[in-house]
């Protein structure tokens, strides 16, 4: 994703180099020195020289540009790893909410509905006694404090 936009740069830098623009200089009216890209059209002016562009050594930037790659790539790897790590927070996050939301409706229907039926594994309807009752109000109980905190 970054190589692309690098080169992309390095190509435009170079062309900027090879294309420089010229600048001019002269004195108005007043009597103040003007720098301008465009030459007066009624004034004497002076063509002012570029200087070169400093030399490069093709090895030095090659290097440089290699580190910058590499640096990049370390970058947006962590950025991935941070990614997907928040991602994992916010799903777990998602998750313990739905477990604490079905542990407090199941522990309210327990409370709200005493004489509640229950079927068995062999299609079996039977109310659970009292004491069952309370045993599984605790379970739930246990799960909201596990799944709410």
């Amino acid at each position: 994703m970054f190589i692309p936009q690098l080169s992309a740069c390095c190509l435009a830098l170079v062309f900027a180099m090879a294309v420089q623009a010229d600048a001019y200089k002269w004195v108005d009216d007043n009597g103040d020195v003007i720098y301008s890209q465009t030459p007066p059209v009624d004034k004497p002016y002076e063509k002012m020289g570029t200087p070169p562009p400093p030399s490069i050594n093709p090895e030095a930037a090659k290097k440089q540009v290699d580190s910058l790659i590499e640096q990049q790539k370390a970058t947006d790897k962590a950025r991935k790893e941070q990614q997907q790590k928040q991602q994992q927070e916010q799903l777990a996050a998602e998750a313990l909410a739905e477990n604490c939301q079905a542990a407090k409706y199941n522990l309210q229907q327990y409370q709200d509905n005493p004489g509640r039926r229950m079927m068995d594994e062999q299609g079996n309807v039977t109310r659970p006694t009292e004491e069952e009752r309370q045993q599984k109000i605790s379970k739930l109980q246990q799960q909201i404090n596990k799944f709410c905190e």
